[in-house]
């Protein structure tokens, strides 16, 4: 029989059974937690998953413990807890209710700018673009031809080779296409872009074409622009399609070829005569970069053809934006080594990195080599222009290429035991680069060339000994030998009337004789030392002597008296061509009265930009801009985007409306107090111009 004590502890539970059960509770809990440890090494996508995963709490049959686990679930973070769910909720929601009521956007635009304008944080002056601000004032008047410049129209595959199978006109240059054909496999990418070693005519069964149009220039990649700012700004004031054509080309061929291949010069006397014969207004011709170089050869192509009077007649002016007329160092050092100073400031880990990636540092040099329009900017004139690119004040310094003093003697010995290592290669053994055994082949001379520092005039010499086939192909179309052609000797100026090898130099060949035609020679001008007059080079050791250019930029030398930073001698420029470049000729020769290199007296005219440090303007300045160096950055490429430049071209080409104010929007064609606002270019081209006395 049970005892009373017995019976109360079998009707009602104990303190101790509860406990038991709590602790029984507390323990699936605590075994949950443990199993859940391990979502804290979750992926993102899991963790921002709980936040919008609302779990109840288990069902608990005691009063007291159903209240603790309300009052717990109510306390727990849920979708409007979290920062993050509130911000994403508050951006959907300002969504919505702009979408529902545009009227809103304006008046919280307006608002937020007010505020902004408070604190100096925007201005009105960036909110137009400069052809929305003269567009009550000018309109369209000169047709206008753009011809970029290299690498700046896009190439397009009409036939390649089995690794591009699938891929009929996919763009090999420019757009998201070529870096997806890169990122595939590099090396069918190169083998297509290249064009024939030994002819610069297309490889077998590969053929790349220009693309056509507006698209061809407009930007390079998306957000990275060229031409797109220069066509949206003539848009403003009046240009369309039936007055305005962008004439791309494929800037791998040398002119002569362009022609031969392409037609490309017929095409362009078409589109001259064909747009003036429709507007009844002479053409302009907008150029940039190496654009430049190649409608000089069409003037003097087109004279040859239809006489001087063709360009009086149908060309009102010619507009060299940027133009290397007498070339650019960075030329040179891409074929000798393809490097130049935007691959020097890499170093030496990313000359390492980019080894492994292509598989060969010679393929830089080969790929170089392979482009028929590179010798159209070597460097014109000798030595006593180039002299001028290391600044405006006078510099004994001439040397374009230098290697450390007294540190490569007995070189050849070293170089041969090299080539000997190279033919018990097995992978090299009947794949040997032709580049490298040209180099491999001439121990002595090489030894020679690394133990003296070498002009202008000299670093051809080294190209024809390191780089003999190379060499002998451009003499096939270019003239190099930079001797300036006088009106002294009949029969050395009259060489360039049927040869055209010298109608890219402005220094052999004059221009046409016609007296209505205007050039502008317009460039920017960075003050500071930013752009490549010569080379440090050496032997770079830490490579594979059977697979890379032997001779590479002496990266480690650096020296701010001698303007040299990673190898590379620095100068005034618009950091990619030199000043002396950019604007001698309109600066010198041309201007020279009863010059022999312009017979018409062709107004020549200078517009040299500086740059403009601007503040970040959060409402107007645009991150593709702004991390160019904003709107008014005067770099060689980024000058297409410069405001000033912008101005000056739709007020160049347009024409006023009637009844509008025009005072403040005459381009000054005349260089009023030219001497003191070019003084830099004018201060050099004297200089040269004094040793130079046969200009008179």
């Amino acid at each position: 029989m049970m005892t009373n004590e017995t019976s109360e502890l079998i009707l009602k539970p104990s303190e101790t059974n509860v406990h038991h059960r709590r602790n029984k509770t507390n323990n699936s809990i605590s075994i949950v937690s443990e199993s859940e440890k391990p979502a804290t090494r979750q992926s993102l996508i899991s963790r921002l998953t709980s936040y919008f995963t609302y779990k109840t709490s288990k069902k608990i049959d005691t009063d007291d413990n159903k209240k603790e686990y309300q009052t717990k679930s109510t306390q727990r973070p849920w979708l409007c807890r979290n920062l993050c769910c509130k911000l994403f909720f508050f951006i959907c929601l300002s969504f919505v209710i702009v979408y529902l009521r545009p009227d809103y956007s304006i008046s919280i635009r307006n608002s937020i700018e007010n505020i902004l304008k408070k604190y100096n944080l925007t201005s009105e002056e960036f909110q137009l673009r400069p052809g929305q601000r003269l567009a009550q004032y000018r309109q369209a008047s000169m047709p206008i031809i753009i011809i970029p410049g290299i690498i700046s129209t896009g190439l397009e595959l009409w036939e390649g080779t089995e690794c591009t199978n699938g891929k009929f006109r996919h763009r090999f240059w420019t757009s998201m296409q070529m870096v997806d054909s890169i990122g595939r496999d590099h090396q069918c990418w190169l083998k297509h872009i290249s064009l024939n070693l030994s002819t610069w005519k297309d490889p077998e069964s590969i053929r790349l074409r220009p693309v056509l149009g507006w698209a061809a220039a407009d930007y390079v990649f998306p957000g990275y622009w060229l031409w797109s700012k220069v066509i949206h700004n003539l848009a403003d004031i009046g240009y369309d399609p039936t007055n305005l054509v962008t004439l791309g080309y494929d800037w791998r061929l040398p002119p002569q070829f362009l022609e031969e291949r392409d037609g490309y010069f017929t095409q362009l006397k078409f589109y001259t005569e064909f747009l003036r014969k429709k507007h009844g207004e002479k053409v302009a011709l907008l150029t940039h970069s190496m654009g430049a170089n190649y409608i000089y050869y069409f003037l003097r192509w087109v004279t040859e053809q239809a006489g001087d009077q063709w360009v009086d007649e149908n060309v009102a002016t010619f507009l060299n934006v940027g133009g290397p007329l007498l070339g650019t160092p960075k030329a040179l050092s891409s074929v000798l080594s393809g490097e130049m100073k935007d691959t020097a400031v890499l170093g030496d880990l990313g000359r390492n990195i980019l080894g492994k990636v292509v598989g060969k540092l010679v393929v830089f040099p080969r790929f170089f080599r392979a482009l028929g329009s590179i010798p159209s900017m070597f460097p014109r004139g000798g030595s006593d222009i180039w002299t001028e690119c290391y600044g405006t004040e006078p510099n004994t310094f001439k040397h374009m290429l230098t290697f450390p003093k007294d540190h490569y003697k007995n070189f050849a010995n070293r170089l041969r035991k090299l080539r000997e290592t190279c033919t018990e290669e097995i992978d090299y053994d009947h794949d040997f680069d032709s580049i490298l055994e040209e180099l491999f082949a001439k121990p002595e001379l090489v030894e020679e060339i690394m133990t003296n520092n070498h002009t202008v005039e000299q670093f051809f010499d080294v190209l024809k000994i390191i780089a003999p086939r190379y060499m002998n192909l451009v003499n096939k179309y270019y003239d190099i030998d930079g001797i300036i052609r006088t009106n002294k000797n009949e029969n050395e100026t009259n060489k360039w009337k049927l040869d055209s090898r010298y109608w890219t130099d402005p220094l052999s060949t004059p221009l046409p004789n016609v007296t209505n035609l205007k050039i502008y020679c317009m460039y920017g001008y960075v003050q500071e030392p930013m752009t490549e007059c010569g080379y440090s080079y050496g032997f770079y050791p830490q490579t594979d002597y059977c697979s890379s250019a032997l001779l590479l930029f002496n990266t480690s030398h650096t020296d701010s008296s001698l303007q040299i930073k990673s190898g590379v001698y620095l100068g005034p420029g618009d950091a990619t061509v030199p000043l002396v470049s950019l604007g001698h000729m309109c600066a010198g020769p041309w201007k020279q009265p009863g010059s022999y290199h312009n017979p018409g007296h062709v107004q020549t005219i200078i517009r040299e930009y500086i740059h403009k440090t601007t503040a970040f303007d959060i409402l107007t300045t645009r991150l593709e801009d702004a991390l160019r160096g904003g709107e008014y950055a005067v770099t060689h490429v980024e000058i297409l985007g410069n405001r000033d430049f912008l101005t000056d071209l739709l007020i160049i080409v347009s024409k006023p409306i009637i009844g509008t104010n025009q005072s403040q929007l005459i381009v000054n064609d005349n260089n009023i107090n030219e001497d003191q606002i070019y003084s830099n270019i004018r201060q050099m081209s004297s200089r040269i111009m004094k040793r130079h006395k046969r200009y008179n």
